[in-house]
Order: structure tokens, then C-alpha cells, then sequence
């Protein structure tokens, strides 16, 4: 029905390109969580590098995998999609371009990964992106493909794309990379890797960030019949090998999950979510440790894992390798007694947006006292607060956590909604599920 607000549905009001969130009437809602992104691009990526044809079963669909799925037939790769699955026709590392410029749109993960793959093009690639790409520096995975051999130039400024991709295949050898500003540079190098000229060496200097992404990447290469070694993250190896065409299931996104976990934690609601596999490697799954540790119950199900909570208290947390959980946790905090502080943040100033920056300045305008440094975000909860008019800065993670809080405080005003399609394309249809009693 339409109301002074515009087109409403299950508490959620359109006006334009806004939407305006209404406190929950749930008490007891069941979710089930969306496809894992991080699952589905490395599924994507690796069946494209794979020795016949691959099927990959529920994948996420949003706009970082259509980019992803645009930029592999650019590459001369078949991708089909049948019956809610794609069926990828593999080159065996062989590319044959039939683009000469690869657009990866705001898709961090994209870029760093075609980075890499496009050196197994027998002829020059163009990559670029949206804007915010130009931003997003990605010299550390450029000097490792160089000493490895590979002819990569920039078209722009030095240190971000376009870039030109010369091809010609990768002759091999070590590389040093530093790792704290995303594993990414290490998870895409090691998956064109086994089409190098001989064996790679990957050495991480310092720190790595985000350590359980390229986990995920190190087990689906092995799903692929690629093992490589990784020695605690510090040193990375792997020989000459084929990947193997696969069959495989996307399992569920705990980093989607995370935000109805929230929901949970600050409206005091029931809340199961369904889908998610107990044993996954992904790094994400640890909000729920958190939400523990700031008082909510966690309870595994046979169909899924349910999380309830009463009174909320501050944590300290290192977010150093699971830098997704940040706004949804900060929203969270918000809601909590006393202080939290996260930290090892830096590198998220380099995502969608200045996360740090963007998240503190959301949370003020809804009464919250929150500050922030180059690393770290401090927020003071116990506070009462109210919904707002939020601008996500085109960032899809910011854009759900803040719809959230709007669960708890009414009236919250999301601009530019339609940025969780990037990892989350029918978000605002199954939050409708908080605007029902069972």
C-alpha cells in the first residue's frame, strides 16, 4: 500500500532510491542465508581454469559475480546459466580473449583476480572499473606478478588501475608481497599459479590481513585437485598441476548471515538462519563468538543456528582477518553497555568506501558516540538512539548494517538502497521477515 512514505512492504518504505526501515514486529523469524559470495567468485575463477566443463550449484548472483561472469566470457570462457545453476565451459588455463578490455565494475576482488589470470592471456588485456576502483591501490599484486615475470603497466596513476595486462603466460619463480592490506593479492596469484612456466613461491612480508579469504582459496583449489602449501601464512608454494572440472554447491554466506545475527543481538528478537555449513572455512563465522562474548546466546540446530540475546556489554576485538563483520559489529556495539573498541582496521579504509570513516559518521547521526583513528574504532554504547537519514556511501555492507539498527530505532532512512545488490540482490525482500509475528 502507499502511504505519505511512498510504496510499503513488510515494514520496509520505498521513496525513490531510499528506503525507510520500521521498527521489527517479529519475535521469533527464520532466515535463510544467501550463497557465499567469496564461495562463488573462487568457484567461478577456478572452473574457468579448469580442464572441461564444471557446474556450480545455488551461486550468488549479485553484481560482483555478474561482473566477474562478464569479464571470463571476455576471456573466451563459456558460462551458461541452467535451472538456477552456471555450467563453465573450462579453458585449462588456456585463455583465448575476445575483449580487449576487462570491466570489473566496483568489484575489488575481481580486479586483484584478473590481475593475475589475465597474465595467462596469449595476447594484451585491458582492466579497469567503476571510480572507486581507480582508488583502490593494487601495486603490491603488480610487483609480484612483475617478479615473477609477468609485463603489467599502468595506465593512470602508478599503484592503481586501469592497467594493461600484457599476457604471454607467467614464467614463475618467488615474490614478496606485504600482506596487510588484503590476502587478495595472494589468494589470486596462487590460483593462476598452477599454469606458471614453473613453480611458485609466495612470500608474505609482515602481517597478512584477512587470512581466512585465502583459506577459502586454498581449499577450493584443492576441490579442484590442486593442493598447495601454506606455511602458517608466511610462505605460500605450489607446483604445475591442471585443475579438474568439479560439480559443486555454494554453501551459505556467514558474512550476509551476520546481519540477521544482528538483528538478533540489538532488537532482542529470536533468530534463526538456515543454510550455513558448521564446518565452513569461512573466517566470518566468528560473529558469532563475538555476539557470545557480548552476551547473546548462540544455540546450533540441526537445520541451522539460532541466536537470542538479553543485556549487551562492550568488547575489545582484533578485526584484522575478518574486516566484513566491522559494521554490522559496530552497529551492534551501539546497542551494548560500556565501550568497544576494534582494531587492526586500517586496511578497511581501502573497500567500497572509507569504512572506518563512513561507519563512525553513521553512527553519529544517530546519537552514537563514536570516534575513530587510522586503525581503530571506539564506540561508547548505553546511549538512546534514533533512526536517521544514512548515506552508505555506495557500500553495500554499510547500507544493511544501518537497515538493521533501523529494525531496532525506527524510522532509519537508507539512501541509495540499491548498493546491496553488490553482495546480498533480495536483502530488502528477506527483511521483510522481521516485520512478521509467528
Amino acid at each position: 500500500m502507499r502511504n505519505a512514505f511512498g510504496e510499503c512492504a513488510g515494514g520496509v518504505c520505498f521513496v525513490g532510491i531510499m528506503k525507510i526501515v520500521r521498527k521489527t514486529t517479529g519475535t521469533e523469524v527464520t532466515v535463510t542465508a544467501p550463497p557465499s559470495k567469496a564461495h562463488t567468485l573462487r568457484a567461478l575463477f577456478l572452473s574457468a581454469l579448469a580442464d572441461g566443463v564444471s557446474t556450480v550449484r545455488n551461486p550468488l548472483l549479485g553484481e560482483d559475480q555478474q561482473r566477474a561472469i562478464e569479464c571470463l566470457r571476455g576471456l573466451g570462457v563459456g558460462i551458461q546459466e541452467h535451472e538456477g545453476s552456471l555450467v563453465v565451459e573450462g579453458l585449462a588455463g588456456r585463455f583465448s580473449p575476445v575483449a580487449q578490455e576487462l570491466f570489473v565494475g566496483e568489484s575489488g576482488v575481481t580486479m586483484n583476480f584478473f590481475t593475475a589470470l589475465a597474465c595467462l592471456s596469449p595476447k594484451p588485456v585491458v582492466i579497469t572499473g567503476a571510480a572507486r576502483i581507480t582508488e583502490r591501490p593494487i601495486s603490491e599484486i603488480v610487483e609480484g606478478l612483475r617478479q615473477l615475470g609477468c609485463r603489467i603497466d599502468y595506465l593512470g596513476k602508478d599503484g592503481f588501475p586501469p592497467i594493461r595486462v600484457h599476457g604471454g603466460g607467467i614464467p614463475g619463480g618467488t615474490a614478496e608481497m606485504r600482506g596487510e592490506t588484503t590476502s587478495q593479492y595472494f589468494s589470486a596469484i596462487m590460483a593462476a599459479a598452477p599454469y606458471a612456466d614453473s613453480p611458485i613461491t609466495l612470500k608474505c612480508i609482515g602481517p597478512m590481513s584477512e587470512k581466512p579469504y585465502l583459506a577459502i582459496t586454498l581449499a577450493m583449489m584443492a576441490e579442484f585437485g590442486v593442493r598447495a602449501k601454506n606455511q602458517d601464512f608466511h610462505e605460500l608454494s605450489v607446483s604445475l598441476h591442471t585443475y579438474k572440472a568439479r560439480d559443486l554447491e555454494i554453501e551459505g554466506d556467514y558474512s550476509s548471515a551476520s546481519f540477521f545475527f544482528e538483528a538478533a543481538a540489538i532488537c532482542h528478537v529470536r533468530v534463526t538462519v538456515t543454510g550455513l555449513n558448521p564446518r565452513s572455512h569461512q573466517g566470518d563465522r566468528r560473529f558469532l563468538s563475538l555476539l557470545e562474548d557480548m552476551g547473546c546466546y548462540v544455540v546450533p540446530l540441526q537445520d541451522g543456528i539460532e541466536v537470542k540475546a538479553q543485556r549487551l556489554t562492550g568488547i575489545d576485538a582484533d578485526m584484522a582477518d575478518t574486516p566484513d563483520l566491522v559494521p554490522p559489529l559496530a552497529v551492534t556495539a551501539a546497542f551494548a553497555q560500556g565501550t568497544t573498541r576494534l582494531t587492526n582496521i586500517g586496511h578497511l579504509r581501502h573497500k567500497e568506501c572509507d569504512r572506518i570513516a563512513v561507519t563512525v559518521s553513521e553512527l553519529q547521526k544517530m546519537g552514537v558516540r563514536a570516534s575513530c583513528d587510522e586503525d581503530s574504532i571506539t564506540i561508547e554504547g548505553g546511549r538512546t538512539l534514533h533512526g536517521s537519514r544514512i548515506d552508505p556511501h555506495n557500500d553495500h555492507r554499510i547500507a544493511m548494517a544501518f537497515a538493521i539498527a533501523g529494525l531496532a530505532v525506527g524510522n532509519q532512512i537508507i539512501e541509495n538502497e540499491t548498493c546491496v545488490a553488490k553482495s546480498f540482490p533480495d536483502f530488502w525482500e528477506r527483511l521483510a521477515a522481521f516485520h512478521q509475528s509467528f
